[in-house]
């Protein structure tokens, strides 16, 4: 009795659950060898995935038969070919020759055997056709135990009539059969899957001109094959960057986002060598965010959330650790790019379906977990050598750019609602409160600063300061100054508005232009919780409105204060109650 390290029937079984997510993902991992190899040989790639579909029984729907990939990107030699169908081997195992999208030299064997039982290859050059197959029941059954060696072949009739220009001069088909694991059942599905996923992995290459995509499904009839879905694939860019895109129109035609801020460099040095990776933001332009996430380019926009994470120019992922979950995060991109020289640094899988050593890492809240200061940990981790290091500097690159992205969404959301003119619970209360502040005034006297403000500027110059402070909320200019008119017209006593304030304060308070400019904390915890209803429009929250006028009726106080000693005592009280309010909110949700 013999005893293999790896028992082949066993390890088989266990290959084919080699964790891709759906027949999408593998899919992909065939198109990256046909980039792979046109890159190379310095050729635009065609690649085509083509879905033969047969009907299992009267009154059944066609269910895909089989799959194919036919590509012209240069074909392989025998030996090539044999190599590519081995477990683990490859011709870019090299580290030298990992610069572009290749690596582990799994891609072939494994995505195949995830979907089907058997896969075929026939690969040419120069019309010579090398043909050899792997059979998963055939290595189970201990039939098969090398890798075929390829024999002379012709490429089958049945898929010659189905390309859209003929047996390319060089190329390679790949067919999978037997399929008894694919996510999807009709072709068409599948394809319209494969069509957005593979836009996106693949958007740099299809947009630059180095890669085509032509998706087709056929039904097997009698008479042959009957034409049931075709397309080409358009970039998906989840950063709404790129024009001739896949995105709903207008949008496809003209960016629905624009770059935000500047590109920034990170240098890390690993493995005795200096690597570069890119980060990139965009933010929505006004137009798009006003049509709204329950509209068409909103779910779009839905679909591709997340920050996309590139390793040459293919995506790997779209990374959602970062506490993406407001679905006010669809209106911006971000992307992290890096070369296949930090691969070990950013923990990219054999599949290339994710970056697993890529996720929020803070080092604080880590050295605090090791019991030491932020400083001491990183000289540790500097000491150790280890590979975590430039990770956290990118992390924190990251959650600086969402800082900033979160802050200026929040801006164009509260620009829509200020520009709409709708009245809103906190519009209604500014009403009552002005009429409280009008009573008050009349008991005791004008004693806000806003008051003296109100009695020694012109009107002029009051709607030149509300006009600013409106303009900063992301109103367009000639707006703004239509509300600051109005505001001051009617001589409305408060303005409330919602803004990333850095402070631990739950809202703030400052006079301007005769007006208490009330501003919550989007910040804070509580805003979310209680704040964010001030912006509602109908079914209007009792308590909420409440609640907010007990609110105005501190900025009142504030305003009122007797010294410049006395205000800035309330401020500090006010400081100290956000801290106070976010230990209590933060001790009741663990």
């Amino acid at each position: 009795m013999s005893f293999p390290i790896i028992p082949q029937n066993l390890s088989i079984s266990a290959m084919r659950s080699s964790g891709y997510r759906d027949t999408a993902h593998a899919l992909a991992e065939l198109i990256d060898n046909s980039v792979q190899a046109g890159l190379e040989a310095n050729k635009s790639s065609l690649v085509e995935v083509i879905c033969l579909e047969k009907t299992p029984a009267p009154g059944f729907r066609p269910h895909i038969d089989k799959i194919a990939v036919l590509d012209n990107s240069g074909g392989m030699s025998a030996n090539t070919l044999r190599q590519a169908l081995q477990f683990g081997n490859g011709t870019r195992l090299d580290p030298k020759k990992q610069t572009g999208i290749g690596k582990f030299g799994m891609g072939l064997p494994n995505s195949s055997i995830s979907q089907g039982e058997r896969v075929d290859v026939w690969t040419w050059q120069k019309g010579i056709v090398f043909y050899s197959y792997i059979d998963v029941q055939e290595i189970s059954n201990n039939q098969l135990k090398e890798v075929p060696e390829p024999s002379a072949s012709t490429v089958p009739s049945e898929w010659l009539g189905l390309f859209i220009d003929g047996m390319p001069e060089s190329g390679t088909l790949v067919v999978w059969s037997k399929l008894d694991r694919i996510s999807w059942k009709q072709g068409t599905t599948l394809l319209r899957h494969l069509e957005f996923l593979s836009g996106r992995v693949y958007r740099r290459f299809i947009n630059e001109r180095h890669l085509r995509i032509r998706l087709s499904s056929f039904e097997i009839t009698p008479t042959g094959h009957t034409s049931r879905y075709e397309s080409f694939v358009r970039p998906n860019d989840p950063m709404y960057l790129m024009t001739g895109t896949s995105t709903p129109e207008p949008y496809d035609q003209v960016p629905a986002f624009a770059q935000f801020g500047s590109t920034q460099l990170i240098s890390i040095g690993f493995n005795g060598a200096s690597h570069e990776v890119t980060i990139k933001a965009s933010i929505a332009k006004q137009e798009a965010r006003l049509s709204g996430g329950g509209k068409v380019f909103g779910r779009h926009a839905k679909r591709n959330q997340g920050i996309s994470v590139l390793r040459a120019g293919r995506e790997l992922e779209l990374n959602k650790t970062f506490e993406l979950v407001d679905p006010r995060e669809r209106w911006w991109g971000l992307e992290v790019e890096f070369p296949p020289g930090l691969d070990d640094v950013f923990g990219v899988t054999n599949n290339k379906q994710s970056a697993t050593g890529f996720y929020r890492m803070i080092i604080a809240d880590d050295a605090e977990t090791e019991g030491v200061s932020a400083q001491e940990y990183k000289r540790l981790l500097v000491q150790e050598g280890d590979p975590r290091l430039p990770m956290y500097e990118v992390s924190e690159e990251i959650e600086k750019f969402l800082k900033e992205l979160r802050s200026a969404v929040a801006r164009m959301r509260e620009g829509e609602l200020i520009s709409s003119k709708t009245e809103t619970l906190s519009a209604k209360v500014e009403k009552s409160a002005t009429a409280s502040v009008k009573k008050r005034r009349e008991r005791i006297g004008s004693t806000g600063r806003s008051d003296r403000q109100e009695e020694e500027q012109n009107e002029e110059v009051r709607a030149q300061s509300l006009t600013a402070d409106i303009v900063d909320d992301g109103v367009e200019h000639k707006i703004a100054r239509e509300i600051a008119i109005d505001y001051v017209k009617k001589h409305t006593k408060f303005r409330v508005r919602h803004a990333d304030l850095p402070t631990a304060a739950m809202f703030d308070v400052v006079a301007s232009g005769g007006v208490i400019v009330l501003t919550f904390n989007t910040r804070h915890p509580i805003h979310a919780k209680l704040f964010d209803e001030f912006r509602k429009t109908e079914q209007f929250n009792g308590f909420a409105k409440d609640l907010l006028a007990m609110i105005m009726a501190w900025a009142r106080m504030e305003d009122e204060a007797a010294s410049p000693q006395i205000k800035d005592q309330l401020q500090e009280v006010r400081e100290l109650w956000g801290r106070t309010a976010k230990d209590f909110i933060e001790a009741s949700e663990v």
